[in-house]
């Protein structure tokens, strides 16, 4: 049997909605890995629906059809959202690698427009740092993916029957796809509400020790290693899982210096807090001129050439989702991150934006707060 990962692209309250029984991630696990192993072992649209009720459950493959990971087609069950199987590694790679390094060029020849807009950011850290959080988590996993969507390029959002709005896409557990779903730079975990967020920008290689995935293991009741000691400051101080809580005292940290003494130890238990005071970057409203003056640049350089290159390759790479005539539009948006992820490792080899460092079992990523 084969085994799959899992990524939500959510448009909904992710606390809100943890004992949603439609949340999707109370459906994912080997149940589902099994029935989604025949699918992927047969060519599309040959898997028959009836038969898979049969040998699986009707209960379990109504839940995957309601939920947008599988579609009926006629007799047929096929997916119905991006998936990538082992036998579509080498494809997107050689598709994806060639084409990201062009676009690099591009934006390369741009790069001391964006260092002066950028320049102009005191926040004690050097451009290059501020440019990883701005130009590979900021631009590119947000703003110039909204733009990407303006365009109808891709894209970022699927009501479902339930009511609850988001993406799913599924890879396949295998050595030959992991640089492509977990290594690559393009992966956001954010607590965050209308004022801050608590952020972490890197790969998906490992456990990320950080606090949106401390929240949502939370959800789970699954809470283990460090994250004991964590859960345990935080119910101190807050008397239980209060996001707004927390995010308020940051707000009050910036701002005056002073939050209670126990959520200082949170903060600087996940490494947001040395010494008092907070020792990652910090992005305020003073700071958004800058960032969009970079984003313009971005579009200008670069707006084109990518949606060109995610319409040709949604329409025409020889991979499962395109054979199981998954939405090209979803196709699309996987294949932006998959791009956007070998871009940002372009630019670090160029050392435009720092290297971020690695930390054993958690993978690269770099921390930093935005204020709203």
């Amino acid at each position: 049997m084969k085994e799959f990962e899992y990524f939500l692209f959510e448009n909904f309250d992710a606390d809100h909605e943890s004992q949603n029984p439609s949340n999707p991630r109370r459906i994912f696990g080997k149940e589902t890995d099994a029935v989604l192993s025949v699918l992927a072992q047969q060519p599309a649209n040959t898997c028959v629906y009836m038969d898979c009720c049969g040998q699986f459950g009707t209960d379990i493959v109504r839940k995957l059809v309601d939920g947008g990971i599988l579609r009926r087609s006629g007799t047929a069950v096929v997916f119905d959202c991006p998936v990538f199987l082992r036998e579509d590694a080498a494809v997107l790679q050689n598709g994806i690698a060639t084409k990201s390094a062009m676009l690099a060029n591009l934006l390369e020849r741009n790069i001391k427009e964006i260092r002066a807009c950028c320049g102009a950011i005191h926040n004690g850290f050097s451009v290059e740092r501020n440019l990883y959080h701005i130009l590979c988590g900021m631009v590119f996993d947000g703003s110039f993916f909204a733009y990407l969507s303006g365009k109808g390029v891709l894209a970022v959002s699927r009501q479902h029957p339930s009511g609850l709005d988001y993406l799913s896409v599924l890879y396949e557990k295998c050595e030959e796809l992991q640089t492509l779903s977990d290594e690559l730079l393009c992966s956001y975990n954010r607590l965050v509400n209308d004022k801050c967020s608590l952020q972490t920008f890197g790969d998906a290689n490992g456990d990320r020790f950080d606090f949106y995935r401390f929240f949502r293991l939370m959800e789970r009741e699954d809470i283990y290693g460090q994250y004991k000691e964590a859960k345990t400051l935080l119910y101190e101080t807050y008397g239980g899982a209060d996001k707004d809580a927390l995010l308020s005292d940051v707000i009050s940290l910036i701002q005056s210096g002073w939050c209670a003494p126990s959520a200082r130890k949170l903060l600087e238990q996940f490494g947001y807090v040395q010494n008092g005071g907070v020792c990652v970057p910090i992005y305020t409203p003073e700071h958004q001129k800058y960032i969009t003056e970079i984003e313009g640049v971005v579009e200008r350089c670069l707006g084109e050439a990518m949606s060109e290159t995610l319409i040709e390759l949604a329409g025409s790479i020889d991979i499962t989702a395109v054979r199981h005539g998954v939405n090209r539009l979803e196709i699309a948006n996987e294949l932006y991150h998959i791009m956007f992820g070998f871009l940002n490792e372009e630019l670090v080899l160029r050392k435009i934006v720092a290297a971020p460092q690695q930390i054993p079992g958690e993978g690269r990523y770099f921390k930093c707060i935005e204020v709203y």
